[in-house]
C-alpha cells in the first residue's frame, strides 16, 4: 500500500507540473515518411518457403515472429507484405507470426497466409487477390502458433488445384476447416476424424501439412499422432477421408512432397521441433498406387544423427528428390541431401571425408560468425527447404538466422563444389532490444544495436549490412550506450556472469570484456557520459548501486547521493552533467557523476529521460506517458497536454535551426497512435506513419539519426530496425 501512495503522490505531482504546460498546438498533420529497414540481413528464424507453381520467380516466405514476405521474378529482393499489421499500442500484434502460406496454382495472384504468434487469442486468415498488396482479414475461430512449438512443419494452408475456390486450413486444436470461396468463408470439414493427440512443450500440434497429388489430385493431410497414423487422404475434396497405414510410431512426419508419378515423400523427426531435442528421424516415401511405405533414409556417412524436416520434389524430375537434417548440430550446420533415383541413394552436401558445397555470405559477412567466409555454416534449425520448380539449379532453404539458396544444385556429385549464398536480402527478422546513433566523426557507426539471439551490431552505415568484425556475439544484451561525442567508445551489458559488461573503443571493430568489476552481477544498465570518459553501470538485480569507472572499467567507485535501481542519463554537451532517475525523483550531477542531488522534480517509477544537444540544460522528460520539456536542467519541466508517449528519442537539426527534433511513440491530439516528432518543443507535431505502417510489434526504443535531419530509428520484436526518413 506503502508504495501505491507513493505511485499516487509521483503522478499528482506529474500533473500538478503538466497544468501550466503547453496545450500541444493543432490537430498533426501527416507528414510523407520512406520507410525500409537498416540493413542486417535476415537475423531470424524462418522456417516457411513457398513456390508458385504456376509463375515462374514468384515465392514467399515465412517468419515466427516478422511476418511473411514476397519475392518476384526480376525482384532485387524480397518485400515484407504484412507491414500493416501492429503498431503503437496495436491490438492485432499477435497476426504477425506466420504460421501458413499458401499460393493459388491457378490465379497466382491469389494467396493467402494463417496468422497468429501465439495461442493466447484467436488467429486469421489473410487473403489478397494481388500477391500480398492488399489484404482482407478473416478471423478464425481457433488460435495459430506462428511462434510456438512445431512452427517448422508445414504448410497447414493448401489451395486445390483442380477447385482454386476451395482452400484448405489444418489448425493445431481444432482438426480440418474448409472455404469454398476463396477463403471469404470458413466452416469445420467434419469427416476429418483427428485432431493431433501429440504435444510438445504443453502445445498442440495438430495438423502439420496439407498436399494434393499432382495427378490424381487425391488430397494428403498430416496430422501428430502419437501411433504412427499421422496420415489422412481423401479422394473427393475433403467429403470422406483415410487413414493410411501406422509409420513410425513415435515419429512424425514434419514435411512431405508429392511427385508426379506416385509417390509421397516424407521426412520424420521424433519430435516436431525447433525447440525440443530432436534424436531420431527418417525419410520415406509412400506408393500411393500400392499403399505401402518404404524406409530411404540418407546413409552418407556423415555422423548424422538427430532428425529430418525439409523435403522437395524437383519440379522438372519426380525422381529427383532433396531433403534436409533437423537437430544435428555438426560444425558445418545441418546437411542436405539429393537424390536422383526416388531415393534410392543420396549425394550429401557434406560426409566425413568430403565437401561438395561451398559458402557465399559476401552480401553479410556477419553470417560466417568468426570462421571466414569458406567456413560459414549451411544453418542450423532448418526446418524447411524448396526446390524452385522452374529452376532445378535452385534450393532455398531457412535457418535460425537467414535464408540460403544454391546458384548450382545440379552440379552436385560432380566432383565441383555446390555454391549456396545469401538469399535474405530485404529480410529483416531480428528481435531489437534497442537502437543508439550518436553524431559520426572520424569513422564512428552511424548507429549501434542489441537484440535478441544475435547480441547486436554497429552499423557503420545503416543502409549496409554488417561485416563479422561488427557484429557483437558475446550472450544477450540487456542495455547498449555510446559517447555523444565519441561515437567510437561504446559498452553493452549482457546475461554473461564472467563478462557482463564489453566496450569498444574503436566503433565496434573489436569488443573487449570489462577487466575488473565490482560485482559479477550479469545484465544491469550502462550509460557513458559525453566524451566517454566515465562508464557508468547499475547491476541487473533487484537491489543495486549506481557504479562508475574514469578508466572504463579498470577502477570502480560509487556515485554519491543516489538510492539503489537509478537509470544515469548523459547531458551530451558536458561530461559533467548527468542525470539520473531513482524513487520517483531525478537527480543531477555537476561532478562527472560521482555525486547527485535531488532536483525537486517528481516523476514516474518509469521515467525515461532525453538530455538534448541543443544547449546545456535541455532534457526531454517521459513519466508514464506524459511527455513534457525542461531547459533548467530538470528542475522545472512543462508537460504537453494531449500527448502521450511510449518511447523517446532526439535526432539532428535541421539546417539553421538549432533545435533537435524529437521523435515518440505515442498519441498527439487524438489523432492515433504511431510515430511523432515534434520540431519546436511541443508547439506542434507532426505524424510519419499511418495505418498501412505497422511493422508488427514494437519494441519501446527510438532515436532520431544524429547526424542527418529527418532520419530516425525504432525498435520492433521480429521486423529489425525500421528506419525513416521524412521527406520534405
Amino acid at each position: 500500500m506503502q508504495a501505491a501512495k507513493i505511485l499516487l503522490l509521483a503522478a499528482a505531482l506529474a500533473a500538478a507540473a503538466g497544468s501550466v504546460g503547453c496545450a500541444g498546438g493543432s490537430a498533426p498533420q501527416t507528414r510523407k515518411t520512406e520507410f525500409g529497414n537498416a540493413a542486417i540481413g535476415g537475423g531470424g528464424y524462418i522456417p516457411g518457403i513457398v513456390y508458385s507453381k504456376a509463375e515462374s520467380g514468384l515465392k514467399y516466405c515465412r517468419t515466427d515472429i516478422g511476418g511473411a514476405y514476397r519475392r518476384r521474378e526480376g525482384d532485387a529482393a524480397w518485400v515484407p507484405i504484412t507491414d500493416h499489421l501492429g503498431g503503437v499500442n496495436s491490438d492485432n500484434w499477435n497476426l504477425i507470426g506466420i504460421e501458413a502460406i499458401a499460393c493459388d496454382p491457378v490465379e497466382t495472384g491469389r494467396v493467402y497466409l494463417s496468422c497468429g504468434t501465439y495461442a493466447g487469442s484467436n488467429g486469421a486468415i489473410l487473403r489478397s487477390e494481388d500477391y500480398g498488396d492488399t489484404w482482407e482479414q478473416v478471423d478464425m475461430p481457433f488460435a495459430m502458433g506462428g511462434n510456438m512449438s512445431g512452427r517448422g512443419v508445414g504448410e497447414r494452408l493448401a489451395v486445390n488445384p483442380k477447385d482454386n475456390r476451395q482452400v484448405f486450413c489444418g489448425s493445431r486444436t481444432d482438426g480440418l476447416y474448409v472455404s469454398g470461396d476463396y477463403g471469404k468463408t470458413w466452416e469445420k470439414c467434419s469427416a476429418f476424424p483427428v485432431t493431433g493427440d501429440y504435444f510438445q512443450e504443453k502445445n498442440q500440434i495438430g495438423v502439420m501439412w496439407i498436399e494434393f497429388a499432382p495427378e490424381s489430385n487425391d488430397m494428403y493431410v498430416g496430422c501428430a499422432m502419437q501411433n504412427g497414423e499421422c496420415i489422412y487422404r481423401s479422394k473427393d475434396g475433403g467429403k470422406t477421408f483415410e487413414a493410411l497405414p501406422a509409420n513410425l510410431p513415435g515419429m512424425y512426419p514434419l514435411r512431405a512432397d508429392i511427385s508426379a508419378n506416385g509417390y509421397l515423400y516424407l521426412c520424420y523427426a521424433d519430435s516436431c521441433g525447433p525447440n525440443a531435442a530432436v534424436k531420431d528421424g527418417a525419410v520415406c516415401r509412400f506408393d500411393t498406387g500400392k499403399d505401402k511405405f518404404e524406409d530411404i533414409t540418407p546413409q552418407c556417412g556423415d555422423g548424422r544423427y538427430g532428425g529430418f524436416s525439409g523435403i522437395s520434389v524437383d519440379g522438372s524430375d519426380p525422381d529427383t528428390v532433396v531433403c534436409g537434417t533437423l537437430g544435428f548440430w555438426s560444425d558445418r550446420g545441418e546437411n542436405i541431401y539429393r537424390s536422383t533415383d526416388g531415393g534410392d541413394t543420396w549425394t550429401p552436401f557434406f560426409s566425413n571425408t568430403e565437401t561438395n558445397y561451398q559458402m557465399d555470405v559476401s552480401d553479410a559477412e556477419w553470417l560466417d560468425w568468426g570462421r571466414g567466409e569458406q567456413n560459414a555454416s549451411i544453418g542450423w534449425w532448418m526446418a524447411d527447404l524448396e526446390i524452385d520448380p522452374f529452376n532445378s539449379d535452385a534450393v532455398t532453404w531457412g535457418t535460425g538466422a537467414t535464408l540460403y539458396c544454391t546458384r548450382d544444385l545440379t552440379a552436385l556429385g560432380s566432383g565441383k563444389p555446390v555454391t549456396a549464398a545469401f538469399d535474405a536480402h530485404g529480410i529483416e527478422e531480428t528481435a531489437v532490444f534497442k537502437v543508439v546513433s550518436v553524431p559520426q566523426k572520424d569513422g564512428s557507426p552511424a548507429l549501434y544495436s542489441i537484440m535478441g539471439d544475435l547480441t547486436g551490431f554497429s552499423h557503420l552505415s545503416a543502409e549496409t549490412r554488417p561485416d563479422d568484425a561488427h557484429f557483437m556475439k558475446n550472450g544477450t544484451a540487456s542495455d547498449l550506450a555510446a559517447a555523444w561525442q565519441n561515437g567510437n567508445i561504446a559498452v553493452y551489458a549482457n546475461d554473461s556472469k564472467k563478462a557482463p559488461l564489453t566496450v569498444t573503443t574503436d566503433g565496434g571493430s573489436t569488443w573487449t570484456p570489462v577487466p575488473k568489476l565490482p560485482e559479477r552481477t550479469p545484465n544491469g544498465t550502462v550509460a557513458l557520459n559525453a566524451d566517454g570518459s566515465v562508464l557508468f553501470w547499475v547491476p541487473g538485480k533487484l537491489s543495486a548501486p549506481a557504479y562508475f569507472s574514469t578508466d572504463l572499467g579498470t577502477s570502480w567507485y560509487k556515485s554519491n547521493g543516489l538510492g539503489l535501481n537509478a537509470r544515469i542519463y548523459p547531458d551530451p554537451t558536458d561530461p559533467q552533467i548527468i542525470y539520473a532517475t531513482c524513487g520517483g525523483s531525478i537527480y543531477l550531477s555537476q561532478d562527472g557523476g560521482t555525486n547527485f542531488a535531488a532536483t525537486g522534480l517528481a516523476v514516474s517509477d518509469n521515467a525515461e529521460l532525453v538530455p538534448s544537444a541543443e544547449q546545456p540544460g535541455a532534457v526531454w522528460i517521459r513519466s508514464g506517458v506524459s511527455l513534457g520539456y525542461s531547459d533548467d536542467y530538470a528542475k522545472t519541466v512543462d508537460y504537453i497536454k494531449g500527448v502521450s508517449a511510449n518511447a523517446i528519442g532526439i535526432g539532428a537539426a535541421a539546417a539553421g535551426n538549432k533545435i533537435m527534433p524529437l521523435y515518440f511513440m505515442g498519441e498527439a491530439n487524438g489523432t492515433g497512435s504511431g510515430i511523432y516528432m515534434t520540431e519546436d518543443h511541443g508547439k506542434s507535431f507532426s505524424k510519419l506513419t499511418t495505418e498501412k505502417d505497422g511493422f508488427g510489434n514494437l519494441t519501446p526504443s527510438i532515436t532520431g539519426d544524429a547526424t542527418e535531419y529527418g532520419k530516425f530509428y525504432f525498435a520492433t520484436n521480429g521486423r529489425g530496425i525500421i528506419k525513416g526518413q521524412v521527406k520534405e
